[in-house]
């Protein structure tokens, strides 16, 4: 009998022992870890999560800090990326799959010819229909053509972001957080260099990768403080602090829509929604410390 107990006691131990060597290795290989996280908390801790996406105006009074003549944010997006500093994605899941090259994002911030799109599509000059056509002009050795480079849209000009962040409450330390993920940088559909009409996407960008760029531009990459020029900060505490002001124009769902489609049928209902979101979010918050 005592020999039957111990074979019993010995298996249970083998057992127990296979089961931990098997979450090590599960462990080893997917930590619980988010990657794209400042704050890295380990996802057994997350008791509620939600992703949300705000749009952000740099015109606004608020987010003006952000965007001070000659040190705006885009401007330090802009030229990081051109110095090789700072990686570009397509979209906001900021993966190694979608990974813009230099050369794509230097082309999306330029300006869109509509005219020469047209030639090229038709295959004959718009202004001259004749240009085709083959003529001897005494006079064509008088000119040479000039070909005209790429035009940059000024930097200045892109003034939305939106930015991608999780809310989640913290079971262990009894707190909600707001944890940034990627922001991505958009024309707006106002501007005089955007014919289409409608806010074009450039790029998207790790969070992480933009806080570590400001920390090391310490002296351009600043929040202006208007009020007190001896206490500026940094970009990236900027955004830690919540400086910025940005309205919720998507909540992670199954249908992958932003909330004016979700909740409105009108453009002045989808940000009625978007308020409505954000004070639901504030209420939940308040109850959960309630009860």
């Amino acid at each position: 009998m005592k020999k039957l107990n111990k074979i019993l006691v010995l298996y249970v131990l083998l057992s127990v022992l296979t089961v931990d060597n098997s979450y090590s290795q599960v462990s080893a290989e997917s930590n619980g870890y988010n990657p794209l996280s400042l704050r890295q908390v380990h996802e057994s801790y997350l008791m509620w999560k939600k992703t949300l996406w705000r749009r952000v105006d740099l015109k606004e009074k608020q987010n003006k800090p952000f965007f001070a003549r000659n040190r705006e944010i885009s401007k330090l997006i802009i030229e990081a990326v051109e110095r090789g500093v700072l990686i570009p994605y397509n979209s906001d899941s900021v993966n190694d799959s979608n990974v813009m090259s230099r050369e794509e994002f230097i082309e999306s911030i330029q300006q869109i010819d509509e005219e020469e799109e047209q030639e090229e599509e038709f295959g004959f000059d718009l202004d001259d229909p004749f240009a085709g056509f083959e003529e001897d002009d005494p006079f064509a050795d008088d000119f040479e053509e000039i070909e005209a480079g790429p035009i940059f849209i000024p930097k200045r000009e892109f003034s939305i972001f939106e930015i991608k962040e999780d809310l989640y409450f913290d079971r262990i330390h009894s707190r909600i957080y707001f944890d940034i993920q990627s922001i991505t940088m958009y024309l707006p559909g106002d501007s005089f260099y955007n014919p289409a009409g409608f806010e074009k996407p450039i790029a998207s960008f790790r969070f992480i990768d933009l806080f570590n760029l400001f920390k090391s531009m310490s002296k351009d990459a600043i929040w202006y403080n208007e009020n007190n020029i001896a206490q500026h900060k940094n970009l990236g505490d900027a955004f830690i602090l919540r400086l910025f002001k940005g309205i919720i124009v998507k909540i992670a769902n199954a249908d992958d829509i932003r909330v004016s489609e979700l909740y409105a049928r009108s453009r002045e209902e989808g940000i009625m929604a978007s308020f409505k979101v954000e004070q639901d979010l504030m209420e939940w918050e308040a109850n959960l410390w309630e009860y």
